[in-house]
């Protein structure tokens, strides 16, 4: 599949985690979680369904196989996303904005799709800030020469991201969560 799309949902519901969601859709008889990535309210992005097969997140526009899903865990019709989901989104889109080369433009909230009909991703979760803060971030191009610049000769480092951020401020504060649950933490800049 050729990503040209981010897709950008709420899930609607007050889920506990990503576990929750996933078994509601397998209840549905999907194989798997809809939605590719999932934010929950911490900030954690935890993985969905594999980017190796189609969505299950938003059938208008061919999106389920044109446009990568992250969906927030909450009903953001009716509050607005924790400030660590909207820095956690930031970080994942332009992430994502970069390795499959999606302009920002093609960042879509579910109701802006065409042909979706939807109040999705809520009217608390404003893609236009969305779409302003991931043009805020260096280009591509700069991000790619930045991480060409990286040493090379570090090997056999298994990374695990429990989070992204927009500031370091709050990159800071999640890193001491994790320290204070005895978990080693380590803030870096991509």
């Amino acid at each position: 599949m050729k990503w040209e799309y981010i897709i950008i949902h709420h899930t609607g519901a007050e889920e506990q985690d990503t576990e929750q969601v996933r078994r509601y859709h397998r209840s549905l008889g999907w194989r798997d979680i809809g939605y590719n990535y999932v934010i929950e309210k911490s900030g954690l992005v935890a993985p969905g369904r594999s980017l190796a097969i189609p969505g299950a997140h938003c059938l208008a526009g061919g999106m389920n196989t044109r446009g990568i899903g992250i969906a927030l865990i909450g009903n953001l019709e009716e509050h607005r996303p924790t400030p660590e989901q909207v820095d956690a989104l930031v970080g994942l889109a332009g992430g994502l904005m970069l390795e499959y080369q999606v302009a920002v433009e093609n960042v879509l909230g579910h109701r802006e799709v065409p042909g979706a009909a939807t109040v999705c991703p809520g009217r608390y979760l404003l893609m236009d800030d969305t779409r302003g803060n991931l043009q805020a971030h260096p280009s591509p191009t700069a991000l790619q020469n930045q991480n060409n610049a990286l040493p090379k000769t570090i090997s056999g480092l298994w990374i695990v991201q429990v989070g992204a951020f927009s500031t370091r401020e709050r990159a800071e504060q999640y890193a001491q969560k994790l320290r204070e649950q005895g978990i080693e933490a380590l803030v870096m800049k991509r």
